[in-house]
């Protein structure tokens, strides 16, 4: 007879009972079930301050789920759930991790955002099914150089951190499809991110670049790429290798004017260039035949290229806080007569 799964979501009293209340609680909860049926186990949201070393018995134990609690430490009994593929620790106050975390062979899913971590144990090298690694809201400098031994690491969250460059580490990490560095303190990129071959969504908003390097052009499979909140003052002309791209965030930089080669990016939808410094825009930017979404707010254009009626799938033109006069303005119309243009808020 196969035995049932069993699911369990644990809300313990958040008000009426002390936090200590609530550790013995949880203890009592795992003493009176049969812990080889436990594979799920929801402890989000509790105000627990620590884990019982009990929790080691649920040898069964797939995902463990203790997100937003006020958790300090986690007992060296969390390396005894060898069959464990997810476990999510976002928003408490850890300040380090067990060694013992690498004796989670199986775990595939570590979400740790939102701790005080200012380093990781290298035993984290052990984890060799990881896919999915989030470490973004913490205060990390840098990453132990045995992390590029999990190659099979397709997502890694490394934002608001306190990164002032590119870990060297990150560009040996060949199977990443998805990367967030935003709101660090990256001044530059290493030519080597060019390495990443399989790149589809690069987050880079809220750092402090002024210049990206040739070799982000080698990013041929890149869909998404984020800049937003930078200080870029110009765009290498090899931003048009980027074929696939569809999403554009250039808000908020300093960029003057735009390379020709942009019109190369025949498959981008949304292009944002809110708040830059902008006074004309290349006629290639006509070429972007499935562009629905153009920002133009909050720039120094007077005028745009009359290459701006070819985009016939553009839905969508914001121009205010600009200084176009009304004659441009109804040329403009005329040219996008299908197109919603927002000239004030």
């Amino acid at each position: 007879m196969k035995r049932a799964i069993l699911i369990i979501t644990l809300l313990l009293p958040l008000y009426s009972i002390a936090q200590d209340k609530n550790l013995q609680i949880l203890q009592e909860a795992i003493d009176g079930r049969d812990l080889a049926s436990i594979t799920i186990l929801n402890l989000s949201k509790n105000n627990l301050t620590s884990l019982p070393a009990e929790i080691g018995q649920l040898k069964n134990l797939k995902v463990l789920n203790l997100r937003r609690n006020e958790l300090t430490s986690l007992p060296s009994e969390i390396g005894q759930l060898k069959n464990l593929t997810y476990l999510g620790l976002s928003y408490n106050d850890l300040t380090s991790l067990p060694s013992e975390i690498g004796q989670l062979q199986n775990l595939t899913v570590l979400f740790l955002g939102g701790n005080d971590l200012t380093s990781l144990p290298s035993e984290i090298v052990q984890l060799q099914n990881l896919t999915e690694l989030n470490l973004g809201e913490n205060n990390l400098k840098s990453l132990p150089p045995e992390i590029v031994q999990l190659q099979n690491l397709t997502d890694l969250g490394l934002s608001d951190n306190e990164f002032t460059s590119l870990p060297s580490e990150i560009v040996q990490l060949q199977n990443l499809t998805g990367l967030d560095l935003g709101g660090n303190n990256l001044k530059s990129l290493l030519p080597e991110i060019g390495q990443l071959k399989n790149l589809t969504e690069l987050d880079l908003w809220g750092n402090k670049l002024k210049s990206l390097p040739p070799e982000i052009g080698q990013l041929k499979n890149l869909t998404e790429l984020d800049l937003w909140g930078n200080k870029l003052k110009s765009l290498p002309p090899e931003i048009g290798q980027l074929k696939n791209l569809k999403v554009l965030d250039l808000r908020r930089n300093e960029l003057t004017s735009l390379p020709p080669e942009i019109g190369q990016l025949n498959n981008l939808t949304e292009l944002d260039l809110w708040g830059n410094k902008l006074k004309s825009l290349p006629p290639e930017i006509g070429q972007l035949q499935n562009l629905t979404e153009l920002g133009l707010s909050d720039n120094k254009l007077t005028s745009l290229p009359p290459e701006i009626g070819q985009l016939q799938n553009l839905t969508s033109l914001d121009l205010t806080d600009n200084d176009i006069p009304e004659a441009e303005r109804q040329k403009i119309e005329s040219w996008l007569p299908k197109c919603m243009i927002i000239w004030e808020w």
